[in-house]
């Protein structure tokens, strides 16, 4: 095998690779924000309550800055919906609670199908991560 042969297929796995660890991190970050919003939907108290939205804001502007790509609108509706998570989880209404969450994630399937493979990977490990608020 040629040197020119052996240096494409080395930049090519590079490539596979690279793109491969960004979908993996996003997915990982995605986790970290379900979990956290689901921290939100656990909550018992008001403090705990406003400790699981510092969070999830947390999580949402790491999620924004590292990838960029969901547009703010996309961002304010999510946090709208968060807001009246919050709202609800302390007010104990069971109900409305798992109708935020429905939206939720509603919300982010709508991000998912309008964004880019390492994108849609950040907002899969959000539905993930939300799947821990189901047990």
């Amino acid at each position: 095998m040629s040197a020119r042969r052996v240096a494409l297929i080395a930049a090519a796995a590079a490539i596979i690779f690279t793109g491969c660890s960004q979908k993996y991190a996003a997915e990982r970050d995605g986790k970290k924000l379900g979990h956290a919003i689901c921290d939100l939907h656990n909550a018992t108290t008001a403090e705990d309550a406003s400790d699981a939205k510092a969070d999830i804001a947390n999580q949402l502007g790491d999620i924004q800055s590292k990838l960029g790509r969901s547009t703010n609108e996309d961002r304010k509706d999510i946090e709208e919906n968060i807001a009246d998570l919050a709202e609800h989880t302390v007010q104990g209404n069971e109900a409305l609670q798992s109708q935020d969450l429905a939206v939720i994630r509603r919300s982010i399937q709508h991000v998912v199908e309008d964004s880019d493979d390492v994108t849609s990977a950040a907002w899969e490990g959000v539905s993930e991560g939300l799947s821990d608020c189901d047990s």
